[in-house]
This record gives structure tokens, sequence and C-alpha cells, in this order.
């Protein structure tokens, strides 16, 4: 199905269908970048916040490096 045969149902759901509709979308797009970047070889280690916040602070230098090497790819 495409996106021009879609189009005519969206237009007929409420408000709200359309919000849940956006919500649902979303989590399948967020649910595919997931299982992509578990199969991608090489990928970054997840974010773990006990790593920069908690009993071992580390420098805002440190933390701006690693967000700055997070962020790589991201306009790709």
């Amino acid at each position: 199905m495409t996106i021009d045969e879609l189009i005519p149902s969206i237009t007929r759901l409420s408000h709200a269908e359309k919000i849940r509709l956006v919500q649902v979308v979303l989590e399948q797009l967020a649910e595919e970048d997931a299982a992509s970047e578990a199969l991608a070889p090489g990928s970054k280690e997840p974010f773990d916040p006990k790593r920069f916040f908690g009993a071992a602070r580390h420098s805002r230098q440190e933390v701006d490096a690693y967000l700055d090497s997070a962020r790589e790819g991201w306009n790709e």
C-alpha cells in the first residue's frame, strides 16, 4: 500500500486517532532503528547515565566529547 492510497483513510480519522497513528508509526520506527543498531558492526556502547551522573562525576569536557561522538552520523 502506498502513501497516496493511505491518505484518504487518514483524513477521515478523528484528531485523537491521527495522534495515535503517529504514535504507532514512531514506535515502529524506533524499534526498527534499535534493531538496525543492534545489527550494526562496531556500534557504539549504549548511553549509561551512571557513567556521567552520580559518584564518579566526569568533567564537562568528557561529557561533551561523549555527546559529540554519539552524534556522529546523525546528519547522514
